[in-house]
């Protein structure tokens, strides 16, 4: 259920913070665009909004076309659109009757299913352009046509533009989407909103900050959704926050505790581990430490456990068992079987020894 409208007012990024991470973030992508390929240069890097939310929504939104007071797209860049069929006639209307600067190319759906099939064509069409755009009518067809070449890998999905029947101008609309950023809702609790490139000065990149963070708050409050934090990251670079709100009052949900609960009464229930092979759960989920959370809290529920009940039980093993002669213990059994079955190979695998050659017998003299 929505929430009340108004309740990211409060709200407040400064704009020294925000100034300091901006910097900090181009002074990381500069040093590692140093030792790189001059073609990934900070031309290609980009900066984002990461908005946190308190919970996820119940439903995703449309995208929504931002406005940017320093265009992260000039007129040298290169775009392409995405068009409903036929081709002819769109790139007619915008190659020829309505030239937008940047725009150079049109392609057709029909033409995209069959030119761009597979994975590495895919890469080609996303590596030659800028900014990819398409006809709202097809939006909803673009993250099967194009696939996680444009939506993961590459992160260019189309920017869908409202082409009305009749208009007389669609360069408008295209500029709009030219000058400004996607603001697009997810099925999860982050947002990332792109709002300019590394190469760019850091005063426009405050500013393009700014213009979005005050968008999105506004954005959020229209829908009832409440912001949790606010942070500033570069492609492939740690977030820096910028502005978080404080925590809610109560206890915390302490997730250790929580998962073993919810494995021990699961395997109580069922007498046996209450996940199957084919669920994925979040104790299931690699930590940074390469082990899995599931594996740390069984270590740590070892390491709690009292060095007086560890030796209670030891010295009743000991009691019951008694002494164990050198000869029985198992390892000692192991290797003299294993010993056993190599000797076994070995007398297999030896040759038989020739039968010997038959005695010739003595031929008897005939005495005359």
């Amino acid at each position: 259920m929505a929430e009340e409208e108004g309740q990211n007012d409060d709200v407040r990024v400064k704009k020294a913070m925000l100034e300091k991470a901006v910097k900090a973030l181009k002074q990381v992508v500069a040093k590692k665009s140093a030792n790189t390929n001059p073609l990934f240069s900070e031309a290609s890097e980009t900066m984002s909004v990461q908005l946190t939310l308190a919970k996820i929504p119940e439903r995703r939104l449309k995208p929504v076309i931002i406005r940017l007071p320093h265009p992260m797209y000039t007129e040298k860049s290169e775009v392409c659109f995405i068009s409903k069929d036929p081709q002819k006639k769109y790139k007619e209307l915008l190659l020829q009757q309505h030239p937008v600067p940047g725009l150079t190319k049109v392609i057709g759906l029909d033409k995209l299913k069959r030119n761009y099939k597979a994975p590495s064509d895919k890469r080609a069409l996303a590596d030659a352009y800028d900014l990819f755009l398409c006809d709202k009518k097809v939006v909803e067809m673009m993250p099967k046509v194009l696939g996680v070449v444009f939506y993961r890998k590459k992160h260019k999905p189309p920017i869908p533009v409202h082409l009305k029947e009749g208009l007389e101008d669609p360069a408008v609309e295209i500029k709009k989407a030219i000058n400004g950023t996607a603001f697009r809702m997810p099925s999860g609790p982050c947002i990332g909103v792109k709002f300019g490139r590394c190469s760019m000065a850091e005063e426009e990149l405050v500013a393009n900050a700014s213009a979005v963070i005050a968008s999105s708050i506004k954005l959020l409050n229209r829908h009832g959704i409440l912001l949790q934090s606010i942070s500033v990251q570069a492609t492939d670079s740690v977030a820096l926050p910028v502005w978080r709100r404080k925590a809610p009052d109560g206890p915390r949900l302490n997730l250790k505790k929580y998962r073993s609960d919810a494995a021990s009464s699961a395997a109580s229930d069922t007498g046996a581990s209450g996940v199957s092979d084919s669920e994925i759960t979040g104790s299931d989920i690699t930590s940074d430490a390469g082990e899995t959370l599931s594996t740390r809290d069984t270590v740590s529920e070892f390491e709690t456990g009292s060095e007086l009940e560890t030796g209670d039980t030891m010295s009743e093993m000991d009691s019951e068992d008694g002494e164990m002669s050198k000869e029985d213990m198992p390892l000692v059994q192991g290797l003299k079987k294993k010993k056993r079955r190599l000797e076994g190979k070995n007398s297999a695998a030896a040759p038989a020894p020739e039968p010997a050659a038959p005695k010739k017998k003595a031929k008897k003299m005939k005495t005359k």
